[in-house]
């Protein structure tokens, strides 16, 4: 077998546990005899054929047998070839030769996936004909939710929401790990969402997880996110993870060419609303350490929440670094500065947390929610019975989305020291000199004018053949 191409280790988040093969967590191998295959029920591979992985996350196995050995995980149209394509195993797994990936994968002598996840073409989100996308800047490290209001882009996008995010640090990306340090900026499509994940490894476990300690309590300290005493046990008995719930409560995967470096939440409750991404870029903790992403878009949980319940697979990303304006200055569509939103955060891994979503999946009322959830906020000891769907709720709260676009003021980089403009918001992350910015991003409308990326520092990914969605250009309005 060839040598598995490892073009890149993860950034900050690694990989995607999302919708492939299976939720639960690895299994010691159970010795045993090894499972004979049997015939293909059905699906035909060719062994000369390249096959693209269709679905993020998928795990890949040291053997076809489930309680085998997790090697690592696969993403959405990483590259495969068939290794005995009429030998399926368990009715379910096949082996395969692992031509192309930016994902670490254990060295083994046979690799095997479940052949569900094996598409005969590359899977392209490209096409977009919905209405809600998402525009992260990274210069001014905000992130802003948009809705096209007209079909044939012939008017502004009208924003919905805008939150503060972490970036990558302001670091190059090695050789070896090409999505580790910057974000890296692009047209991306959303092509997964995993509610509490976490990484393959255990660096950074689930946020919350069937078995495992209680998370830290809302209120806690950055510092009790990292205690031993909230990380889950191995297989030793000792507690394993680096940082408890850095994934946060979802996670958005996107393609192509990513590197890993995904749209996330972070650690903290809802009711601790940004007080964890603020904390990033306050003066003390950069002079002693980068507290920031290793190329991830890193968002409080309530945002992360919103921007869950608002888009869905396919939606687009889009990853630019620009200065900002407005288009109308008068701001006349946005009389509006925040819209409540209600959310009911459960422990299932479905998706829903909109109030009325989760009220209606649960069959509960809304008043017996609001009475169980003071009850445990005033401390009180709750018994219930374990059938009862209010044990399905880990925290009840109410978002502020600001609805209401502001302008972050561009500093240069010819003007800031690396320390200086990593506190704080200067409009200017990582400190690009004047010369190198081209364009303006009117963050009303959700559109650009002569915009192109940086050519100084900041790399580039996603669709190359697109710098930005056609739609979002400014001469639009001007036809």
């Amino acid at each position: 077998m060839n040598k598995v191409i490892l073009s890149a280790m993860l950034a900050a988040s690694v990989l995607a546990t999302a919708n492939a093969d299976d939720q639960t967590t690895t299994p010691a191998p159970v010795p045993g005899p090894v499972t004979q295959p049997t015939p293909a029920p059905g699906p035909v591979f060719n062994d000369q054929q390249i096959y693209w992985i269709s679905s993020n996350s998928v795990r890949v196995r040291a053997s076809g047998d489930l309680n085998t050995k997790i090697l690592g995980e696969l993403s959405l149209n990483d590259q495969v070839k068939v290794i005995n394509p009429t030998q399926i195993y368990n009715n379910k797994y096949i082996e395969v030769q692992v031509v192309k990936t930016y994902d670490p994968i254990a060295k083994s002598e046979k690799y095997f996936i479940a052949f569900e996840f094996l598409s005969p073409k590359k899977v392209d989100y490209k096409e977009f004909s919905g209405k809600y996308f998402v525009v992260v800047n990274v210069a001014t490290e905000t992130l802003r939710a948009y809705e096209r209001v007209c079909a044939d882009n012939s008017c502004p996008a009208k924003m919905l929401m805008e939150s503060e995010v972490v970036v990558g640090e302001d670091t190059d990306h090695p050789k070896e790990e090409p999505g580790k340090g910057r974000s890296i900026l692009g047209s991306y499509r959303v092509t997964g969402w995993s509610k509490f994940y976490q990484d393959p490894e255990v660096h950074y476990p689930a946020w919350y997880r069937d078995g495992y300690p209680a998370t830290p309590a809302a209120d806690a300290s950055w510092n009790d996110w990292f205690s031993k005493k909230v990380m889950p046990l191995d297989e030793k008995g000792k507690p394993e993870g680096k940082m408890r719930g850095a994934f946060g409560w979802y996670t958005a995967f996107v393609a192509p060419e990513a590197y890993g470096q995904w749209t996330h939440g972070t650690l903290g409750w809802g009711s601790d609303k940004d007080k964890f991404i603020k904390r990033v870029k306050k003066p003390l903790i950069n002079m002693v350490s980068d507290p920031r992403s290793s190329g991830c878009t890193r968002n409080n949980n309530e945002a992360i929440a919103f921007i869950r319940n608002l888009i869905d697979v396919g939606a687009p990303i889009i990853k630019i670094y620009a200065k900002e304006a407005y288009l109308d200055p008068s701001l006349s569509q946005y009389p509006n500065m925040i819209t409540p939103w209600n959310y009911v955060l459960t422990k299932t891994r479905n998706h829903a947390v909109d109030r009325d979503q989760v009220l209606n999946a649960l069959k509960i009322n809304g008043a017996d929610l609001d009475a169980f959830w003071q009850a445990k906020l005033a401390g009180g000891e709750l018994i219930l019975d374990p059938k009862d769907p209010l044990n399905q709720v880990i925290e009840v709260g109410t978002y502020d989305v600001d609805s209401h676009p502001d302008i972050i003021e561009y500093t240069p980089g010819e003007k800031l020291s690396k320390l200086a403009r990593k506190v704080g918001r200067k409009g200017n992350v990582y400190g690009v000199k004047d010369i190198n910015m081209h364009g303006t991003f009117f963050v009303d409308a959700g559109m650009l004018d002569s915009y192109a990326h940086p050519n100084e520092i900041v790399e580039v990914s996603g669709f190359m053949d697109e710098m930005t969605p056609p739609w979002m250009s400014i001469n639009n309005l001007r036809k």
